[in-house]
């Protein structure tokens, strides 16, 4: 097709829309470059195709020779606006008002980039200009209480509804939008009278309806919710969000039965719904029919946003029967299908700590650690192990690793840090660390008496004594600190003080679930010793 076909097509698509803009289109145009309104032509042709950057072109050589007409300003701030050029969008737009200040289009688009680019004061003054312009146009009532709100001025955005309700008593959006208002003030009641008038208006309307489900939902008025979102589901039987909803208030309300039968229903529709799936294995470990929920739980796949939480549920109701090999497995198998999700290596070692397997908890955080080496969590929880099995070495290289990942982490900072102290080396550096943890943690019980402890290895034993019996403060009757404050009393040579904070210490420790064997020999043979 040759160039002079393409203007004239473009010509007779523009003349067909001769009722939007009556006053610019002339009847006759011609292919001149010289006539201003060829340019025109041009620019909604290449708007037409998509090339909004050449319509754009366009627009402005026809700007600069018919510069009197505000709408090709508008049209072109529209061009710009489409390619998100928003600041030059927001300039040709002011300059179609300056030149017709009745084009009531280029404020809203005006107001409206306003609100793009979050200058909501500029926008609301823009808006509130435009209605005095067209009273009876909606859009810009909704636009102006938008903009309101977008500032918090609630108040300012009921003015405005209002306002549209004196000019269309019948407006649906204005009763909306109050209804809308109101339940952002918690005034349920009035937000429901609002909502019920647009109701009247727009019987038919489900957003409307679904607004008021949610102000029974959010009043737990779950009767009334019910009753709403049946009517909802009886005029869009396809909805499964609201299908859902229903169900899960049949959850709330304890009425398991009917709960299991909506989710039944609703998964027999969408057998591949993961979603509604993950939520019937939760409705029946809820009513402990673990088989079933069990059965339901694993059938969630592991692309599934809940294949995660399904895992974990499943470790867990093995658990709580008992069923710890089972919980284990089950873990090692989520792990073989998604071995990305950190929860997965921290539940298995967890489960194999409670029994003791030391040596799989190691080998559990080391997967853990290879799949996910930037996961700070999974390294420290692999220092603690180490420290457990007295493996310090590995412990310390764990550490550091935590803090190559983080050097802001409190724990791993007092862990090197006490390192050091214990064995009487880099005083100084240990220090630095723990006083470093202590500001990241405040108030820290056991970061406070590894200060006091690094006091006691520099012979400062005023200051250790200081940060021991604060460290005693916050965590009271730990048998760590009582031996450190006994250490310091004997060393001042008050032995019989020093006695009897070892005496405690050793007490406490041997009464605990899991004492610490290493650290009650150490302290028994201190009793031994002083007796």
């Amino acid at each position: 097709m040759k160039p002079l076909t393409y203007i004239f097509l473009a010509l007779f698509l523009i003349t067909g829309c001769a009722s939007k803009k009556p006053s610019i289109v002339p009847k006759t145009q011609t292919t001149k470059k010289e006539n201003a309104y060829y340019h025109f032509i041009a620019s909604d042709y290449d708007s037409m195709r998509g090339e909004t950057q050449k319509s754009s072109a366009e627009l402005e050589k026809l700007a600069q020779q018919d510069p009197k007409v505000g709408y090709f300003d508008y049209v072109l701030a529209q061009n710009y606006a489409s390619e998100r050029r928003f600041e030059e969008a927001e300039s040709a737009a002011k300059r179609a008002i300056e030149k017709d200040q009745q084009l009531l289009d280029a404020r809203v688009l005006l107001g409206r980039l306003y609100l793009l680019q979050g200058k909501n004061n500029d926008a609301a003054q823009v808006f509130e200009a435009a209605t005095r312009i067209e009273p009876d146009r909606e859009e810009v009532y909704a636009l102006l209480a938008r903009a309101y709100v977008a500032t918090n001025r609630l108040q300012p955005a009921l003015a405005a509804m209002q306002r549209l309700l004196r000019v269309n008593p019948d407006s649906v959006i204005a009763y909306s939008y109050l209804g809308a208002l109101y339940a952002e003030m918690r005034q349920d009641e009035r937000a429901l009278t609002m909502y019920n008038k647009a109701l009247e208006l727009e019987p038919d309307d489900l957003n409307i309806q679904r607004a008021i489900a949610q102000i029974y939902l959010d009043k737990k008025q779950f009767r009334r919710a019910l009753a709403k979102l049946e009517e909802i589901e009886a005029q869009a039987p396809d909805d499964m969000a609201v299908k859902l909803r229903i169900a899960l208030i049949h959850y709330e309300m304890k009425d398991y039965k009917s709960a299991t039968g909506k989710f039944e229903a609703i998964l027999k529709e969408n057998p591949d719904a993961d979603k509604i799936r993950y939520y019937l294995g939760i409705l029946y470990e809820s009513i402990k029919n673990y088989p079933k929920a069990l059965e339901e739980l694993a059938k969630v796949p592991p692309q599934s946003s809940f294949f995660k939480d399904a895992q974990l549920h499943i470790a867990s109701l093995y658990r709580s029967e008992g069923k710890v090999d089972e919980a284990i497995d089950s873990l090692k198998g989520a792990i073989a299908a998604k071995g990305d999700v950190s929860e997965f290596y921290e539940f298995a070692a967890a489960l194999l700590e409670e029994q003791k397997r030391y040596d799989e908890v190691i080998s559990a955080l080391e997967a853990g650690k290879k799949a996910l080496p930037q996961n700070e969590k999974i390294v420290f929880l692999l220092g603690i192990m180490y420290e457990k099995v007295r493996e310090r070495d590995k412990a310390l290289s764990a550490m550091r690793a935590v803090l190559e990942l983080n050097p802001q982490n409190a724990s791993a900072l007092n862990y090197i840090g006490y390192s050091y102290a214990e064995e009487g080396d880099n005083l100084e550096e240990a220090k630095e660390m723990i006083e470093k943890a202590l500001l990241l943690k405040p108030g820290d019980g056991y970061i406070t008496d590894s200060l006091g402890w690094v006091y006691f290895k520099m012979g400062d034993l005023g200051r250790s004594l200081e940060y021991l019996m604060k460290a005693n403060a916050l965590a009271p009757n730990e048998p760590t600190i009582l031996d450190h404050m006994g250490e310091v009393m004997l060393k001042q040579g008050d032995t019989k003080k020093a006695l009897e904070y070892f005496e405690r210490a050793y007490d406490i420790g041997t009464k605990r679930p899991e004492p610490d064997e290493e650290e009650m020999e150490k302290i028994k043979g201190k009793i031994e010793k002083l007796k």
